[in-house]
């Protein structure tokens, strides 16, 4: 696929281009002067050269291929469709179950690499969907999912598309495959690049009266006045982040700055101070990542000294 995709990308520049465009928002200049690497090259050429015949109403780079080569792989491209598919079970490492919307049954697929997106029973996946064998096809190139709480909106533009049964992958699988990278995945990130896991650290309070001192006193925090629960207080613990460091992004999912680096100014971490715990108060860290949890378990720790009891409490998101 790649060695066609180079070719193609040779002797028609403005065809190749112009197809790499429909998939990606702003083509092939949108990834900067390095261009799209070979993982994203793929997700497009799986789609336009297979499908999409050349200018001028002529056969697609795929015809071409079939011309001078043969092989089981050259035969099963040609068989290959770009599927939408509606995740049943995740059944393993790389395979799932699942159902074909046009109601061809119950399909075991198998995927080369792993999907863009949560893989939950409801989500839909779309990729290049090759048969091999009875009942089981393989997914290539890495397939963006779209979240069962979107797949309404899918289903309803499924539902406008009309060919025949026999043609309709090929008619309308690009439309689907570009719809599917429109839904993409919601993360947050931080300033230095690091997806969003939400973690809290809980500590019981030795001496929580020289706790709420320290806290109080402290320079760096930020008293929240918004919760006026009785017994609880809340800071955010204000620090200079790290500098804005570049990345890349994958496709199929949607980046947003998390709320504490976005923030004027920007924080650490929240601490939550319950005086009124079941079992006797405690004071709570939330972090937007383990590594940041960790700095702002030693500041706290440094900050309260022996007025800070034993954890009792730790999760990840």
């Amino acid at each position: 696929m790649l060695e066609l995709g180079w070719e193609v990308s040779k002797q028609h520049p403005e065809w190749y281009r112009a197809r790499f465009g429909e998939l990606y928002d702003g083509g092939v200049d949108a990834f900067g002067i390095g261009g799209p690497d070979l993982a994203a090259r793929l997700d497009a050429e799986l789609w336009f050269l297979l499908d999409c015949p050349l200018d001028g109403g002529g056969d697609t780079p795929l015809h071409g291929i079939r011309q001078r080569a043969s092989g089981r792989s050259v035969e099963l491209l040609a068989r290959s469709e770009l599927r939408a598919w509606r995740i049943e079970s995740v059944d393993g490492a790389g395979v799932l179950g699942a159902l074909c919307p046009l109601g061809s049954g119950r399909a075991r697929l198998e995927t080369a690499r792993r999907p863009l997106g949560e893989l939950r029973p409801g989500a839909i996946v779309v990729a290049r969907s090759v048969p091999i064998g009875p009942g089981r096809w393989a997914l290539l190139g890495r397939a963006p999912v779209v979240d069962g709480d979107a797949s309404a909106d899918f289903d309803a533009l499924f539902a406008v598309l009309d060919s025949p049964r026999g043609e309709f992958w090929h008619v309308h699988g690009g439309v689907l495959a570009r719809a599917a990278w429109a839904w993409p995945e919601d993360r947050e990130h931080t300033l230095d690049g690091e997806i969003v896991e939400g973690s809290l650290a809980t500590f019981r309070l030795a001496d929580s009266a020289a706790a709420v001192a320290a806290l109080e006193q402290d320079a760096e925090l930020c008293a929240d006045s918004s919760d006026r629960s009785a017994g609880v207080r809340r800071w955010t613990w204000s620090w200079d982040p790290p500098r804005r460091r570049s990345w890349r992004a994958e496709r199929g999912a949607r980046y947003t700055l998390c709320d504490e680096d976005a923030a004027v100014p920007p924080f650490l971490a929240c601490l939550v101070l319950d005086l009124r715990a079941a079992d006797g108060p405690d004071v709570s860290v939330l972090a937007p990542t383990p590594a940041r949890l960790a700095i702002a378990e030693r500041l706290l720790a440094a900050r309260l000294g022996d007025a800070l009891g034993p954890v009792i409490a730790r999760e990840v998101d």
